[in-house]
């Protein structure tokens, strides 16, 4: 077996400033890993856990794709053949921006060898590629079981090592033999007539990325082979391979030779093989001209720091003695009459690496379209600003086109293999989460009690096709912000052929009524994709309703497990306990979840790794391709989003034994189902009553005065007066309680003599402040699908405030039950009725009474009043969700509808969502409008704008950030006017 020599201890990698991750450029904690070894601990040691905000986690690694299941394909052996299809190539010509001849001999594709099968379908996931122009839909699928004899795996595995390299440093010069050069060497170029004279030291050295590669199966992330394969018939294209090997031999043996091809002239013909070229280096000139379309070319005279690949899609009438255009002669310097520039003329004095560059004037010039890498097609926002027709095309002259070995096709099918990589782990991890999930739920179990399978067998594999969500199938929003979706992207299913669509409709319906226990792999992926992946999903929304939930069960946990006197601040540190970003952090961290977690922008330069390759050990400590820095906050909003996935995918059962699993919940849905007292509509009523109240009862000797001891009730007589008392308070609730003591207790203050008798709200007011929040959070979760996680966070956080909710007692005149030695109370109720008189507005109302608070007014005591009374219904009810929430919406409705109508925003928003944002800053003598504001301590604000554009620019001098923002809000609201 051949293989391009990879030096076995390489030099460490030398990376510019600018490319440089900041987790290597500055000083900042790390800690180590459980495989570390002892110094690395000690020399970590410093750094204590509280001072850590993040840490550095091995790159995610889905099991089916990687050893000890996987093993390196051998002959004689059955080994599984996958690919992935793309679109037709007139599609993906649209979606690249280039013409439709570029694309020519389109059978050829990227194959992938396994020793097992990664997944139990045959199609095993539809994966996004984010184009120049547009979304592509990408389908990975079995194609077919072969068995190999030792040669032809000796020539995959020379294959794989070429196409490895090849993707590792795409767009390398050295592919097309072209030696860097600097600016200070095209300076002397322009005054050395003998290019041989030019210094050495005047060349710049390319970055080799793969020279940072080891050959290591056993240590890579994906144990497979790449391979070429024919299309339709999944064939090992054993031509293309030899063809490709060649090339690479070629190439290594004239590097270390220094030897370069001279056959300018072209007199020996060169011929492509399976759009392979089989030497190095070769001009366009050396190819037939039959040949020449779908060729990958680069000109010399494009620059350096100018990764540009041009395909050829047209062999032009026009030779180099051929006029140029208009617009090509007045791009020259004295230039008098465009008749006497030629297009030789013009490459020759532009640029002077092709003077003195032999030249056959009767040879054509070629017509090309720029390619591209494909560096950030895994980011949904790829491709949405090119807009219009096909840019134009430019003419070169032969001689000064270097070829590349791939044809254009197979250039696009190789740019795209990180991220199809990249997109297909994520869609086998989520399927990997969804098993070890489904196995863990089916009778389960504290997590501490089990252990996590660490062996994987074909049992273990998905049994559906992952869908990975893409821009078009969730448009909801990213980053906080909705989705933009390009032109091209609504043509996918148009685009997509009747075989794919058919496929797709198969695998949606096998997923249909299948995970009663876990969510499907493909509603995983949001929760575990976190908002600086830049995908089309992020955990966000399920995170704010995850985080709601959580806080609603370990409030039930913390009431079912704490005694009936416990004060509030004993019920609050141990539900912070619970909920806490360390404790959930700990958590992700004992159940290996960050493994499944995809945390940052996908970028192939930085962080694509081969397959059955890993980085030598080498180079840094923590390089990016090896590890990922994950916040341990982060990790935290995982795993309530994980929840939250749970609670809308799949229902309240498996999220309450999810709970239970995480050892949050005290006990699992099953135990709840078989109390006596549950229904379907209040499930709630064995974490509602304590399991302690026997004890707690005994601790207060005058509430025993008042119980029965077999019956544990009020007197009747008592329970007359009660109910006689808070009778027009049930009326104005809406709600007849049936344990008429609950009602008495969310009224009684701390301060009263009464909390002797039936104690006082704040163990009601804890409860009923998670269901408040719940509640609410669902509605608005449901009610408000295209909000952004930012925007549901200020509507609830405005809802449930505690000048929201007395505005809301004092407008139903609530008050007046309160049982309170607090003799201050009655001017507060002065206060806010005056503010009510004044106005009817809700948002009024809070801005004026936020002033009264900041007075020295203390209203607290009327929100605790109200949310003790929620409390006490959810106890009476056992739990009714429905009966609760229809209380919330009589009291709070009308703040919950002002919220979702008009969600107030500050005018910068209000600039930017009636006006946009989009388009090219522009200089102030073309503006129509102009507004300077004047200096605010050091600040200068200037809005511009042009027609519907609007622009903010604002400079910091003394880093006055709220100053700042008043000015612009001002300015903003100046403009609009305008």
């Amino acid at each position: 077996m051949w293989m391009p020599p990879v030096c076995d201890n390489p030099p460490p990698l030398k990376i510019e400033d600018e490319l440089l991750p900041s987790t290597l450029g500055t000083e900042t904690p790390t800690v180590s890993f459980s495989s570390s070894s002892s110094s690395d601990n000690q020399e970590n040691s410093q750094y204590q856990a509280a001072n850590i905000r993040f840490e550095f986690y091995p790159v995610p690694r889905a099991r089916c794709l990687s050893f000890p299941y996987q093993a390196l394909p051998s002959h004689g052996t059955t080994v599984y053949l996958y690919t992935w299809t793309v679109p037709a190539p007139d599609v993906v010509a649209k979606l690249c921006w280039v013409k439709e001849t570029c694309f020519e001999k389109t059978d050829g594709a990227i194959g992938l060898l396994f020793s097992k099968p990664i997944s139990k379908k045959e199609y095993v996931c539809r994966i996004p590629l984010y184009l120049t122009r547009g979304m592509a839909r990408s389908r990975v699928r079995l194609v077919g079981k072969l068995t190999l004899s030792e040669w032809e795996l000796e020539s995959i595995e020379s294959a794989h090592s070429v196409i490895c390299e090849l993707v590792t440093n795409m767009g390398h010069l050295s592919h097309v033999g072209q030696k860097p050069s600097s600016q200070a060497l095209c300076d002397l170029m322009e005054k050395q007539k003998d290019p041989n004279e030019i210094p050495e030291s005047c060349g710049v050295t390319l970055i080799d990325r793969f020279t940072d590669m080891v050959f290591s199966p056993k240590k890579a992330n994906i144990l497979a082979l790449m391979t070429l394969i024919q299309l339709p018939a999944g064939t090992i294209d054993y031509e293309g391979i030899k063809s490709l090997v060649n090339w690479s031999i070629c190439r290594t043996n004239s590097l270390s030779s220094d030897i370069e091809n001279n056959n300018t002239s072209g007199s020996v013909k060169i011929r492509p093989v399976r759009g392979i070229l089989p030497s190095w280096p070769v001009r366009l000139s050396e190819i037939p001209r039959e040949d020449w379309l779908g060729l990958v070319v680069r000109p010399i005279h494009v620059e350096d720091k100018d990764p540009g690949m041009f395909a050829i899609s047209e062999v032009c009438p026009e030779t180099p003695v051929s006029y140029v255009p208009q617009y090509l002669a007045s791009k020259l310097s004295n230039t008098q009459n465009v008749g006497e520039v030629t297009y030789l003329d013009f490459y020759r004095r532009k640029y002077p690496v092709m003077r003195g560059l032999p030249v056959d004037n009767s040879m054509p010039l070629c017509r090309t379209s720029r390619l591209t890498r494909h560096q950030s097609c895994t980011q949904v926002g790829a491709g949405l600003r090119k807009r219009g027709p096909l840019p134009k095309q430019s003419a070169f002259v032969c001689e000064g086109c270097l070829v590349h070995p791939l044809s254009s096709w197979l250039w696009f099918l190789v740019s795209t293999i990180p991220a199809v990589f990249h997109q297909m782990t994520r869609a086998l991890l989520a399927s990997q989460l969804s098993t070890e999930l489904a196995s863990e739920l089916k009778n389960p179990k504290p997590f501490c009690q089990m252990t996590n399978p660490s062996n994987m067998t074909d049992d273990s594999l998905s049994a559906v096709t992952v869908f990975v969500p893409d821009r078009l199938r969730d448009t909801d929003s990213s980053n906080g912000e909705p989705i933009k979706a390009s032109m091209f992207d609504f043509e996918v299913d148009e685009q997509t052929s009747k075989e794919d669509q058919e496929m797709d409709s198969i695998a949606a319906s096998e997923c249909r009524g299948v995970g009663t226990v876990c969510p499907q792999p493909s509603d995983l992926i949001e929760p575990t994709t976190l908002l600086g992946a830049r995908d089309a999903v992020n955990l966000e929304r399920l995170e704010f309703y995850g985080d709601s939930f959580l806080h609603l069960m370990s409030t039930l946990s913390v009431y079912h497990t704490s005694p009936q006197d416990a004060g509030e601040g004993h019920l609050n540190c141990k539900r912070a306990s619970l909920i806490s970003n360390v404790h959930l952090c700990e958590i992700a961290r004992d159940l290996s979840w960050y493994g499944y977690c995809t945390g940052r922008v996908f970028s192939p330069s930085e962080h694509f790794v081969p397959p059955c390759y890993t980085v030598s050990s080498e180079v840094s400590k923590y390089d990016d391709r090896l590890y990922i820095r994950l916040y341990n906050k982060s990790l935290a909003d995982m795993v309530e989003a994980l929840i939250g996935c749970f609670v809308v995918h799949i229902g309240l059962p498996s999220a309450v034994n999810l709970l239970y699993y995480l050892q949050i919940c005290p006990v699992d849905w099953n135990t709840i189902k078989c109390d006596t007292e549950y229904k379907i509509d209040a499930p709630w009523h064995y974490l509602l009553h304590s399991e302690n109240s026997d004890i707690a009862g005994s601790s207060n000797s005058r509430r025993q005065i008042l119980r029965v001891s077999s019956q544990n009730s009020l007197t009747t007589c008592i329970y007359q007066d009660l109910n006689e008392k808070y009778f027009d308070l049930q009326l104005k609730l809406g709600y007849r309680f049936r344990n008429i003591e609950l009602l008495a207790t969310a009224m009684t203050h701390q301060s009263s003599t009464n909390r002797e008798y039936w104690g006082n709200y704040q163990r009601l007011e804890f409860l009923g402040d998670s269901v408040l929040g719940f509640i609410v959070s669902n509605r608005l979760f449901k009610k408000c699908p295209h909000a952004s996680p930012g925007e549901l966070s200020k509507m609830r956080s405005i809802i449930v405030s505690n000048n929201n909710l007395v505005n809301t007692v004092v407008e139903n005149e609530l008050y007046a039950f309160i049982d309170s030695g607090v003799c201050d109370i009655k001017p507060f109720i002065d206060d806010i009725e005056s503010i009510h008189q004044q106005t009817d507005s809700i948002c009024e109302r809070i801005e004026l009474l936020m002033k009264k608070v900041g007075e020295g007014s203390n209203v607290k005591i009327l929100a605790d009043v109200f949310e003790s009374i929620l409390g006490a219904i959810f106890v009476d009810s056992n739990g009714n969700h429905s009966v609760l929430s229809s209380i919330i919406l009589r009291f709070l409705g009308r703040s919950i509808k002002y919220c979702i109508d008009s969600l107030p925003k500050n005018p910068i928003q209000q600039l930017h969502s009636s006006q946009g944002s989009t388009g090219a800053v522009l200089s102030s003598q073309n503006s129509q409008k102009r507004y300077v504001s004047k200096h605010v301590k050091g600040f200068i604000v200037c809005i511009i704008g042009v027609c519907s554009f609007f622009f903010v620019i604002s400079a910091s001098v003394d880093g006055n950030y709220n100053a700042c923002r008043k000015d612009l809000e001002f300015a903003c609201l100046w403009l609009m006017k305008e």
